[in-house]
């Protein structure tokens, strides 16, 4: 068996403190724009401080979460709301590496697909897939890490009630 020399003992315990120390440093911004879309096709967005939606406004989330860390943010998983006096735009939640995940009650439990239980004419209940407009809260499942010094884009719209 081979011993490890002084020098690499003194190399590994300058090393290991770095090493010891580096972790993610995730923070995640939040912005919120009104959607106007043109007949040309178009897309402008207006920042929601610039301006007062209203009924049958269209309002993009955009969430970034940025990395400053020394190593990457493991199962980082963004969470943005559904506003009250809002509903969820059906297929808006998209990320490049992550899917959407949604809660019916304000982020107590989550599904791809959520489903509720409807009592048929005849009494008896039926699962049926959950409404859009039902929807609470969103999150999105990175499908890996978050590298370091990296970022990553979610964003999900809301139609204004």
């Amino acid at each position: 068996m081979r011993s490890i020399s002084a020098s690499w003992l003194v190399v590994l315990a300058l090393i290991l403190p770095e090493v010891a120390y580096a972790k993610p440093s995730v923070t995640l911004k939040l912005t919120g724009s009104v959607v106007t879309r043109a007949v040309d096709g178009h897309t402008t967005l207006t920042p929601v401080d610039k301006t007062q939606p209203k009924t049958g406004d269209e309002i993009q989330y955009d969430i970034v979460a940025a990395n400053a860390g020394d190593s990457p943010a493991l199962r980082l998983v963004p969470t943005g709301k559904i506003p009250a006096g809002t509903s969820y735009v059906d297929g808006s939640a998209k990320a490049a590496r992550a899917h959407p995940e949604f809660s019916l009650d304000g982020g107590k439990t989550w599904s791809v697909a959520p489903t509720v239980k409807v009592r048929q004419a005849d009494g008896t209940m039926v699962v049926k897939k959950a409404d859009p407009a039902l929807y609470t809260s969103v999150r999105f499942i990175a499908d890996g890490a978050l590298a370091a010094h990296g970022t990553a884009a979610y964003t999900y719209e809301v139609r204004v009630k």
